[in-house]
Parts: C-alpha cells; sequence; structure tokens
C-alpha cells in the first residue's frame, strides 16, 4: 500500500480538494491489502455490494432476445464467474470524502451495462467515438448541470473543470447537491458526482479556474480539447478564452440559462469567425476585467443582444447591485442548459451538427397558453397641430389697441427676436410654442399637440417654458433698442397665451442691468456632464441669486450643505422612479421625451437627443432596457426600480448647490413669471461658466398629489409622494401656495459636445405681409 492510498483511507488532509476514488482489484496484492484495511476497520465506513445485480444485468443486456427465468441467473453467473470469487470479481471502489466502498463491475462490463439504455439513441461505435473525446468546461452553474449530463450520457473520455469558487448557500438554487458540500469548490463537487456515477470517467479539476498561468495546460495538456463549454462569469475570461478557442480551431458551446439560449461557434470549421459572432468587437478583455457586476450589464447586453433577453432578466439587470447582487439563474433554466449543451457537445463530437449559431428553446414560447401581453393604454393625445388659420382666428379676436408709443419692428427683427425666444428650455425639448406676427403685434400661442405630456400637468410646465421664450425675446429686444410689454390672455383653456408689442426703451437702467445676458441667449444650455465637486465664489452665488430674484415676486433659494443635499437627492430620485414607473409617464418618457438615436434628434429636432445625458455606459444600457414596457411593468410587480433613483443620486453628489424658484399663488401667471426669472438665473449662470442640469421630477409629481389627488400616478406611490412633499416643504422652507417653477443643480463641468436641437423658424413663427 503507498502512501497516496495510506492518505485516503485514513484521514485525507485537505479532503476539500480530493475529487478521484481508489478503484481496487483484488487480485492486486497492495490494493488487497487496502481493501482489508478498509473492512477491518468498519468504522464510519459504509459498503455497498450490489455485484450480484449487476452480473445480472451483464447477462441480460448479453442476450436480449432471451427470457431468462429467475432460477437460471445463478447458473449463468456462475458460469460467467468461472471459478472466481464472487466478491474479488470487478473492482471495489472507495469514496473517501463519503467512507463509502462500492463494489463494480470492472470498466468494460461497468460501461457496457450503463450505457446499454443509450441503444441505439447512442450506438456502441458512438459511444467509443465519444470514450476518445476530450471536453474542457469553465464555469460551474449550468457547467456543472452540462458536466452531469455529459456524465449520464458518457459523452466524453476526459473531462476538464474550471472554477475557482466554492458553493456558497445562495448556489442551491441552481446548483444540485447538498448542504453538506457548503465551502467546497465547485469543481470537487461536481467531480465527485461524476466519480460516484463512473469511477472510470477521467476528470481533471483546475481549482484557480481558467486563468492566463494555466490556460495552455487546461487547453491542450494532455492532449488538446475537442470542445470548449463557456460557463463563466468572467467577461474578461469568456473573450480570452475563445481567442484561445479560436487560436486551436476548437468549436466552443454556450448556453445563458435564459430563454434556452444555446451559442455555438464552430471555429474547428471557421477559423476566422468573429468572437460571439461579431458582438464583442471593440472589447479588450483586460478592460473590462475590473468591472463590477452593474458596469458588466452593457456588455452582456451587447454580446447577448437586449432583444433577445427574457423580460425578468432584463427588469434584474436593472436591479443588479440595487435590490439584488447579481443577475438571477433558475434551477429550471440550468437544467435545460444542461440537456441542451450535452447535446450539442455530442452532436458535434459525432460530427451530426457543423453550423455555428444562436438557438433558443424558450418554454414561454414553445409551452404558451396563448395569452400575450396587452400594453396597457395610455392617453391618446387628444390635440392636433395648432394651424395658421387658427391661429389668425384667435388672434382677430384678441388684438390689443396699439399705444401712442408703440413701434411697429420690421419683419427681419422680428424673426431675430422669435430665433433668440425659440432658444429658451422647454420640458423635454418639446418647444410648445409657435408665433403669429401680424399689425405689429407678435402673438404667442400653446400649441398643445407638441406639448401634452405627463410632465406638463395642468399646463405649467409649458408656461415656464412661455415665460423662458419671452424673457429672452424681451432682453434679445432690448439690445435693439426695443422694450416689449405683453398683454397676459392665457388660461387653462385658452390657445393664447400673450400678444406683445413693441416701443422704445424706457427703463434704461433695466436694459443695462440685463444687457449680459443677452450674449448667453444662444450659449446656454442644460449641462448634464458629470465632474468632481468644485466650489462656487460666494460672488457668484449673490449675482445668480440677483438676476433671478429680479422678476417681482421671485423667490430664489441655495442649498448648499451635504446633509440637507443628500435628502433632496433621495426626494428627487424617488421622483425620478415613480415617474418612470407610472403608466404615462413611461410612456412620455420614451415616446415624447427621449430621441433614441442622434439621427433622430436631427431629423425631429426636438426631444433630448440621449448622448447629452452624460451616462456611463452601464446606465446607457440602463436606459435601453427600461425603454420596453414590459421590462418596466415587471420592475414595478416586483416593487423594484431603485436603480432609477441612482441617476438622480449620482447627479446630485457633485452639485456645488441646489437651487429653487418659486412664486406667490399657484397660477398660470405666476408660472409664466417663474420662467422669466429661471431665463435670467440660468443665462447669468451661463456668462458665470457654471453648468446648469434640471432636477424638476418633484416639482411636476408634487402639484398631482397637492391639487390632484394623486391623479394619474399609481396609488401605491401617493402615501410616499405626500410623505416626501411635506419633507421637501421643511427642507426648502416653502408651502403649498406657490408656484415651485424650477428647481436645478449648480456645478462645474466640461461643456458637452451634443447640444439639444431647435426647430426651424419657419416651422414655429408665421409673418403676415
Amino acid at each position: 500500500m503507498n502512501t497516496a492510498q495510506d492518505n485516503y483511507i485514513g484521514h485525507p488532509e485537505n479532503l476539500n480538494h480530493i475529487y478521484a476514488p481508489l478503484i481496487l482489484r483484488l487480485g492486486d496484492a497492495d490494493d488487497k491489502l487496502v481493501y482489508d484495511k478498509l473492512r477491518s476497520a468498519e468504522n464510519g465506513l459504509f459498503v455497498s455490494d450490489e455485484i450480484y445485480g449487476q452480473l445480472k444485468e451483464l447477462i441480460k443486456s448479453q442476450r436480449p432476445w432471451a427470457r431468462i427465468k429467475p432460477e437460471e441467473y445463478d447458473g449463468l453467473i456462475a458460469a460467467h464467474l468461472n471459478g472466481t470469487s464472487i466478491n474479488a470479481y470487478g473492482v471495489w471502489v472507495y469514496y473517501p470524502w463519503s467512507r463509502r466502498l462500492v463494489h463494480l463491475l470492472d470498466e468494460g462490463e461497468f460501461v457496457e451495462v450503463r450505457t446499454n439504455r443509450n441503444q441505439y439513441k447512442i450506438t456502441r461505435q458512438e459511444r467509443d467515438v465519444l470514450a476518445a473525446k476530450k471536453i474542457g468546461i469553465i464555469g460551474l452553474s449550468v457547467g456543472q448541470s452540462i458536466a452531469l449530463t455529459l456524465s449520464m450520457e458518457r459523452g466524453f473520455g476526459e473531462l476538464r473543470l474550471a472554477d475557482f469558487d466554492i458553493l456558497e448557500l445562495s448556489n442551491l438554487n441552481r446548483i444540485r447537491t447538498g448542504v453538506h458540500n457548503l465551502g467546497v469548490p465547485k469543481v470537487v463537487i461536481a467531480a465527485r458526482e461524476i466519480a460516484e456515477i463512473d469511477p472510470f470517467l477521467k476528470v481533471t479539476c483546475f481549482f484557480d479556474g481558467l486563468t492566463d498561468a494555466n490556460m495552455n495546460e487546461f487547453f491542450t495538456g494532455g492532449g488538446k480539447l475537442d470542445i470548449l463549454v463557456d460557463e463563466c462569469d468572467g467577461l474578461d475570461i469568456k473573450i480570452l478564452a475563445r481567442y484561445k478557442a479560436r487560436e486551436l480551431q476548437i468549436p466552443v458551446v454556450m448556453d445563458t440559462s435564459d430563454r434556452g439560449m444555446l451559442d455555438i461557434e464552430r471555429f474547428d470549421l471557421e477559423p476566422g469567425r468573429p468572437l460571439l459572432h461579431g458582438t464583442v468587437t471593440g472589447i479588450n478583455p483586460q478592460n473590462i476585467k475590473e468591472l463590477s457586476n452593474e458596469d458588466k450589464v452593457p456588455v452582456i447586453l451587447q454580446m447577448l443582444g437586449v432583444d433577445n433577453i427574457s423580460t425578468r432578466a432584463k427588469a434584474s439587470m436593472v436591479e443588479v447591485e440595487q435590490s439584488i447582487n447579481t443577475w438571477p439563474q433558475l434551477a429550471s433554466s440550468v437544467a435545460l442548459g444542461g440537456a441542451a449543451g450535452a447535446d450539442a457537445c455530442r452532436r458535434i463530437l459525432l460530427d451530426q451538427f457543423r453550423a455555428s449559431g444562436r438557438y433558443y428553446i424558450d418554454f414561454d414560447e414553445i409551452v404558451s397558453d396563448g395569452r400575450h401581453h396587452t400594453t396597457a393604454a395610455v392617453r391618446e393625445n387628444p390635440f392636433q397641430p395648432l394651424t395658421e388659420n387658427e391661429m389668425k382666428k384667435l388672434a382677430g379676436q384678441a388684438e390689443p389697441r396699439a399705444g401712442e408709443t408703440d413701434v411697429i419692428p420690421a419683419a427681419a427683427l422680428i424673426s431675430e427676436l422669435v430665433r433668440a425666444a425659440c432658444a429658451a428650455p422647454s420640458t423635454g425639448n418639446d418647444q410648445p410654442w409657435k408665433w403669429l406676427y401680424q399689425h405689429g403685434t407678435l402673438y404667442l400661442f400653446h400649441d398643445e399637440y407638441r406639448s401634452f405630456s405627463f410632465g406638463d400637468y395642468r399646463k405649467t410646465a409649458s408656461y415656464i417654458s412661455f415665460g423662458a421664450a419671452y424673457e429672452n425675446l424681451h432682453i434679445h429686444a432690448l439690445k435693439a433698442g426695443l422694450e416689449p410689454y405683453v398683454k397676459f390672455t392665457g388660461g387653462p383653456n385658452e390657445k393664447l397665451v400673450a400678444a406683445i408689442r413693441f416701443r422704445r426703451v424706457a427703463d434704461q437702467k433695466l436694459a443695462k442691468f440685463l444687457e449680459p445676458l443677452d450674449n448667453a441667449i444662444f450659449k446656454r444650455f442644460t449641462n448634464r456632464n458629470q465632474a468632481p465637486k468644485a466650489q462656487i465664489q460666494p460672488d457668484d452665488y449673490d449675482q445668480l441669486a440677483t438676476f433671478a430674484g429680479s422678476i417681482p415676486g421671485a423667490d430664489f433659494r441655495l442649498f448648499k450643505d451635504e446633509k440637507t443635499l443628500g435628502m433632496l437627492a433621495e426626494i428627487i430620485g424617488f421622483c425620478d422612479r415613480v415617474r418612470l414607473l407610472s403608466k404615462e409617464g413611461h410612456h412620455d418618457f420614451v415616446h415624447h421625451e427621449m430621441r433614441w438615436t442622434s439621427e433622430e434628434a436631427e431629423q425631429t429636432r426636438d426631444g433630448i437627443d440621449i448622448k447629452t445625458l452624460g451616462l456611463s455606459n452601464s446606465q446607457m444600457a440602463a436606459l435601453g432596457v427600461i425603454k420596453s414596457e414590459q421590462v418596466i411593468g415587471a420592475i414595478n410587480e416586483l416593487g423594484g426600480g431603485k436603480a432609477l433613483d441612482m441617476l438622480a443620486k449620482r447627479t446630485v453628489s457633485a452639485a456645488s448647490a441646489l437651487c429653487l424658484i418659486t412664486l406667490p399663488k399657484h397660477e398660470l401667471k405666476s408660472f409664466f413669471e417663474g420662467g422669466r426669472s429661471m431665463e435670467r438665473f440660468w443665462l447669468a449662470a451661463t456668462n458665470l461658466g457654471l453648468a446648469i442640469h434640471p432636477l424638476i421630477s418633484p416639482l411636476y409629481l408634487f402639484p398631482r398629489v397637492v391639487y390632484g389627488n394623486g391623479e394619474g400616478l399609481d396609488p401605491k406611490f401617493v402615501p410616499i409622494l405626500r410623505d416626501l412633499r411635506e419633507k421637501f416643504c421643511d427642507i426648502t422652507g416653502i408651502s403649498d401656495d406657490r408656484a415651485e417653477v424650477f428647481m436645478a443643480k449648480i456645478a462645474v463641468a466640461p461643456e458637452p459636445v451634443l447640444k439639444s436641437h431647435r426647430l426651424p423658424l419657419e416651422k414655429t413663427l408665421i409673418i403676415e405681409g
């Protein structure tokens, strides 16, 4: 008995790394000594001796045509033993991890009996071909299922298993093993179970997983692999392993345990084939090695294709590192992957399948009761685009009386003034204005077809935009020596917002005060770029407050201390979440506000180009996922969505300050004047080189709670929003009777490359005559 054998039968050192059994043949003197020592101890040894039953099966398999009577087996078995003691026949297999000693047929007969029921789905000749094949598996969740299925079918001669991880309790939702194996390396658990199925199969474990150091040994040590099965989580290893497989012309099989997706890459037949069907072009494995689970999401989406992933899986991806630690896997999916992966490996090795591709065994589609997801209805836009005839009719009904000092500007100047007005900000860049110039009066209209949205509750958002547009026109007119004055005609049911006339500048002091802002009209933009928090000089804050407060009644408040900013970030983040989880809010965001490609933004000349959001790759990927109404619906049903808060929290974390502009009375005229205050503030900030990023979701949701009893909101969010409203009022010191116009982040950040487009002037301005 050698030292290794003695170690096995005593108290093995590092038992958690032992996975190969001892195979003892009693005709060998050393093996007989080991066997005798094991049997003599008997302490805690579990002996299983079912060799007689195995011999019966063997004899029956050799005579499938015969109807053997039970009483005939003793004689047939005795003849087969040919004088050999039944105790010494075959092999005794000792499993040190369970202290089991099992009596089995020796390899040839064992294989014959164990694979008998494979006939003729797998013939003996095919079985012998497979017995010469080498398969490598990296990653042992789906990988374990594939390994065990291959072992049961005896679909290989050598199996190499690579995984650095040990079994944890959370793995037991998908890895078939018992709690007694917690803390044991996954490769060992799989190798032991294979050995308990078939002790003659060769299994080699790579305890460090697949690494740069052991890659050559894994792929070519003792002979080149015939197939690589990739089920690892490491994105860098996925790519590096494929580079190696392609170099060695080894086919790769991968199951994703979602929608039964099976990937096959035949590098043996197509050595120039792009990795992962060309989906990882431009991805450097070294750059993704240290990514967090959250930051891996966009890479995974690129690899798998966002449209190919199940709704629940996409919803879960949004929740990664928020309400869940990592992406989910289910035992049923892993079991299906084991079957699909093992079947693909067998057919490839037997040259029964020669294609590359991506294949789906999606039970939701295959085993369906015929019901399909129906998109929840959202409010249809009840408005039609405002026409020239409507505008002229309304203007004719409201033509203001000309003043004695009025000036009638030339059409060219009006075009210049309206162009400045249209440079103003608007909710979702919807640009809700239209203009008509006739008889010396410039009319401002509300095109409700453009502004109809979740964000424009009771038209308040549009009137903020109108106020900002008017202020740009006002400032630009002052530079031309004209002073506009406005007859505010707008009401909740009126499309005509204001009639504007012009006269010579009377208030030279105001003109001088506002003159510097004119230079910023066409430079102003929303800056969502993230940059480290910076200190802003008190004089700059004072200047912003002066300009914002120069509109009568406007109140400008700053919030700079970290605790207050943190509390406001929580409120803003939750309101962002509610907006996106609300049926109409989500529809508005996806279909009304966002432009998902630069080409779309260029074509429409409105909305928000996704590239102007200043998002990281993972945030961009998350946005792409939550475009789906089904995904948002799933997140809502699951009570998730915390990840939807994070963008606001990250934004506020880099803020030098947040500001809030309010005016007395919650009425449309106050929001119009508030838009003027907002624009003066924003133009002043532009001149100071400060970055302004609106954070307005609370100002759009709270009125639905205060004035609309939760109108348009999911009822489950209304009580929470009421509580947050109270906190918001406590933090900011405001009351419900004010018009809450604008809240924004103030920071120092690099200027964005892309800025929002504007509609051509000919689509917004009509000059009669």
